[in-house]
């Protein structure tokens, strides 16, 4: 026996000592045109991806379980209140600012200010506007104080603005609800949260005490 044929048979009998079978080679490891990519990381990246998108959903579960525990309405006042809560009176304006002035100190809310619209739009010559109508600048700083401490923005929506004007024949007496600013708070705060439906409760209080 030749040679060659010696060493093709020792082949043999060693690849058959270690289990006898060929394997392809390209097919495990993904190659199967032979051009050495592997796509084997491309599934590593997809299920990365989904684990990112899983995280990303984790977050804004968490983010909006903390609003709607932040947020948690304690009477049915709340519901009472609409975002912009007016009501009407049939008495005069200086009545009515007599009544809101003492009902606002009575309060504890300090009035900054108070515009008369009325006069400013008339001195630019438009007649043929609302009369009485006013602006009151009140503020709370035990709370006010409160609701900015973290969210330094919402210092944009104090003082508070209480709004007159005659409409009918009677005067309207009106407010913004103040915890509208909740939906531009950049950090959850509870206790910010509370302030402002504490505000709403009183600023509610003082509206029905002067219209009743």
């Amino acid at each position: 026996m030749s040679m060659k044929k010696l060493i093709l048979l020792a082949n043999i009998v060693l690849l058959s000592s270690c289990g006898g079978t060929i394997k392809d080679v390209s097919f495990e490891t993904g190659d199967y045109l032979g051009t050495g990519y592997d796509d084997k990381p491309q599934k590593t990246i997809s299920i990365k991806k989904e684990n990112t998108n899983k995280t990303q959903t984790s977050e804004k579960k968490s983010f909006l379980s903390a609003l709607s525990s932040a947020v948690v309405s304690d009477s049915d006042e709340d519901e009472e209140m609409s975002d912009i809560y007016e009501k009407s009176v049939n008495i005069s304006y200086e009545e009515l600012d007599l009544l809101l002035r003492t009902e606002l100190e009575n309060n504890n809310f300090k009035i900054v200010h108070v515009l008369n619209i009325t006069s400013g739009v008339q001195e630019q010559g438009v007649k043929d506007f609302w009369k009485h109508m006013h602006i009151y600048l009140v503020c709370k700083l035990s709370e006010c104080s409160k609701i900015m401490k973290n969210n330094p923005q919402l210092a944009s929506q104090f003082p508070i603005r209480v709004y007159t004007y005659e409409k009918g024949g009677k005067m309207v007496v009106g407010v913004f609800k103040p915890s509208t600013a909740i939906k531009y708070m950049g950090n959850l705060d509870a206790e910010g949260i509370k302030a402002l439906k504490t505000l709403d409760k009183e600023l509610k209080k003082v509206i029905d005490t002067i219209t009743k």
